[in-house]
């Protein structure tokens, strides 16, 4: 199911679509900028596994190929030569693409994962075209703000630190 799926991302004037769809089913998921609250990404090791993958399966073709004593330019190995490019350019596009990630966006309802932003480079492209967009549709912070939002998520978590102790005090000191 996964190779015959495809998602995209599309831009709108306030919001982004992603849309996901196979064969018989499409998924509509629509993010307004005003609710966007975060948008991470996190590396992952997909394209290191592909390129492992890849590289050996390009070496047992290469032993194959190096252990025959034919000349080079027979025209009796062109089959090997379409095995070495159908591996080979595989592996050179993995790695021209560049490093691979995860991208999810936040809402205050929903976390959803963004399989269209696959490589790091492609996904730092789009969060510099939609994060004007998200600050224009709510607005920035002040450097004073934030510093008042964090000391208040400081305080928050030290009250909440201190009454969990007191919930979980042994009731007989002894």
């Amino acid at each position: 199911m996964a190779f015959t799926s495809r998602q995209s991302l599309w831009l709108a004037k306030d919001h982004l679509l992603s849309i996901r769809s196979n064969r018989f089913i499409e998924e509509y998921r629509r993010f307004y900028f005003r609710d966007i609250q975060a948008i991470s990404l996190r590396r992952t090791f997909r394209r290191a596994i592909w390129n492992l993958i890849l590289s050996l399966s390009l070496l047992v073709i290469l032993a194959f190929f190096l252990s025959g004593t034919r000349p080079v330019l027979s025209i009796n190995l062109w089959p090997w030569y379409v095995l070495l490019a159908l591996v080979g350019l595989p592996l050179l596009t993995n790695n021209l693409r560049g490093p691979t990630c995860t991208c999810y966006i936040r809402t205050a309802v929903q976390m959803e994962e963004l399989p269209s932003m696959n490589r790091v480079r492609k996904a730092h492209r789009i969060l510099e075209r939609i994060r004007p967009l998200i600050a224009e549709a709510q607005g920035e912070l002040t450097a004073e703000q934030l510093s008042n939002g964090m000391k208040e998520l400081v305080r928050a978590a030290a009250e909440a630190a201190a009454a969990r102790r007191f919930v979980t005090s042994p009731l007989n000191p002894s």
